[in-house]
């Protein structure tokens, strides 16, 4: 059993450093936005281009992409309609740190034209723009729902955890539903 799941993750971190460079397409109210990532010597840099506008550039938004998964769909960046109003919002997954990932998501902000990360709120601490998540566990969105694994261990034995957090309209709150 250990050694399956030291077989994974190895299988996991293999696909990671792979991944250098994914485009995609987004909906927004002013037609399709470019999305598109790629490796830099600072990490990775997201480009997101609307026709009209100049365009976002989030440079070290990781060390490398890391895939995640919702419904029958996987890969590193996803566009996804999770509030239903028929413009997508941008989910980025990436590793930092070794062991640690971040989960970002990008909503489009109508006042300003843009997309712009939106918060995730744990049950103790302030929101912040990005959600930690662990580097080999997988992360899927289910809904409105994200769902990350999380691994610990504790007095030499390994605890699995599925945390999950909600969209509330603004953000993703951390929920206890099961």
């Amino acid at each position: 059993m250990h050694l399956a799941v030291l077989f994974m993750s190895a299988l996991l971190v293999a696909s990671a450093t792979g991944l250098s460079a994914q485009e995609i397409a987004a909906r927004t109210p002013q037609g399709a936005a470019s999305v598109l990532t790629e490796q830099t010597e600072a990490g990775v840099r997201l480009t997101i281009s609307v026709a009209g506008t100049e365009p976002q550039v989030f440079d070290g938004v990781g060390d490398a992409l890391v895939p995640l998964r919702a419904g029958n769909r996987s890969g590193p960046v996803l566009a996804l309609d999770i509030d239903r109003d028929g413009i997508d919002e941008i989910f980025v997954r990436t590793s930092t740190q070794g062991q640690r990932g971040v989960l970002i998501v990008f909503r489009w902000d109508a006042a300003a034209s843009h997309y712009a990360p939106v918060t995730f709120t744990e049950d103790a601490g302030a929101p912040k723009p990005y959600l930690l998540v662990h580097f080999s566990q997988p992360v899927s969105v289910n809904g409105d729902t994200i769902e990350a694994n999380n691994d610990s261990e504790s007095g030499g034995r390994k605890r699995l955890r599925v945390f999950r957090y909600r969209w509330n309209g603004n953000g993703f709150a951390q929920t206890t539903d099961h």
